[in-house]
């Protein structure tokens, strides 16, 4: 972030006393409220990447190394309203209602890569780290209302390394593997509804098709291909068990739904479901972009139909809520902008000096948090929609 003295950098961490004005091509069309997340004491740079309905947000406090190769700082944070507190060593993924929050850290033991994982509950960080974890990076993001983790990873005395090869879950405090067959290498496994459905995909080395999967506590169901051939990224799974993911085939990508475990290629061509646990909302609303004369654009899809946001430039649209809001963003004078939109009417999110940002997430209170982008110097904020 950047570093003030004195009492300016006091004035950072209080909210914004007279709203920001937002614009669309300098025409002013509503007064957003906005307010700095600052980093946790001791940290230069702040990053949020999720909040929860009640508004409460989590990501991280950043400070970099003071030299090469010595490793940074990296602590997961929540903010409740704009006082951080420390969770833990690592990056906050997922915060559910009660604002329990999934965090995790990536280091290297013996020259290999290892991952953590905890979560923040009852005012305290307790480890979910599967019991028989491997090398390499695991797939782990979201955790339900329940405290639900889902998580892929590769487990120890399995015959190749840094490959994810099982799906687990945490459930009620305890780590099983859910019951896929098989199982196998190459599961991507990291997404939940706030009931506990979790959803992922695998990608078997046989050669046989790549499919996606739903799974509870007991059952695990195989959903139809959405075509003969690709692999699939899950992004997110709604309370009615439609899921939102990224069919790539043949060299490009294409946006798609399942609903009732029938999966539906939605328009647009080449596009991508946004990877964001807000990407699909109850009424089954997508976002995420897709390419347009060569450019990506914010795209919506609502009732399977594509709906064009009327963003500038380069664009994405990262979450939608139960109301049908979108935020993501959008490049005006070359810079990337954080926007909102809702019922055919586009904002953009203000900034400090008009600071290059990005939105990450909203609620259905339409609350947004986002930041600004270079790592080191990294500014977070929560803004209100009226």
């Amino acid at each position: 972030m950047r570093l003030l003295s004195g009492l300016a950098a006091a004035a950072m961490v209080v909210l914004v006393t007279t709203p920001a004005t937002a614009t669309v091509t300098g025409t002013v069309t509503a007064a957003v409220g906005f307010e700095e997340l600052p980093p946790p004491s001791g940290m230069t740079a702040a990053v949020v990447s999720v909040l929860n309905e009640s508004g409460r947000a989590a990501g991280s406090g950043w400070k970099p190394p003071t030299q090469f190769p010595y490793p940074g700082t990296l602590r997961a944070a929540s903010w409740d309203g704009t006082t951080p507190t420390v969770l833990g060593d690592g990056h906050a993924t997922g915060i559910n209602a009660r604002g329990d929050v999934v965090f995790s850290l990536v280091t290297k033991q013996g020259g290999a890569q290892v991952t953590s994982v905890s979560v923040w509950e009852n005012g305290q960080a307790v480890d979910r780290t599967p019991p028989q974890r491997g090398a390499g990076l695991m797939t782990v993001r979201d955790l339900s209302d329940t405290g639900v983790i889902p998580l892929a990873y590769d487990r120890t005395g399995d015959s190749e390394s840094y490959s994810n090869d099982h799906a687990g879950a945490w459930r009620q405090g305890a780590f099983a593997d859910v019951p896929l067959s098989p199982q196998g290498q190459y599961v991507h496994h990291q997404t939940t509804s706030g009931n506990g459905a979790t959803a992922g995909s695998r990608h078997p080395r046989d050669g046989s098709a790549a499919f996606v999967f739903r799974c509870t506590a007991t059952r695990c169901s195989r959903l139809s291909e959405a075509g003969p051939t690709g692999t699939y990224t899950v992004a997110a799974v709604n309370e009615t068990n439609a899921i939102a993911a990224t069919w790539h085939t043949g060299g490009n990508s294409r946006a798609v739904r399942w609903t009732n475990d029938q999966p539906t290629v939605l328009p647009g061509g080449t596009a991508a479901v946004a990877d964001n646990t807000r990407a699909i909302n109850e009424n089954g609303d997508v976002v995420g972009w897709r390419l347009d004369a060569g450019v990506r654009k914010a795209t919506l899809w609502r009732a399977g139909d594509l709906v064009d946001l009327g963003t500038s430039g380069e664009s994405e649209a990262v979450a939608v809520n139960d109301r049908g809001e979108v935020v993501g963003w959008q490049t005006v004078n070359g810079q990337p902008r954080p926007f909102h939109w809702r019922a055919g009417v586009l904002i953009g999110l203000p900034t400090p000096g008009d600071l290059p940002a990005k939105a990450t997430a909203l609620n259905n209170a339409g609350v947004v948090v986002g930041n600004t982008l270079k790592r080191d110097t990294s500014r977070a904020f929560r803004w209100t929609v009226p």
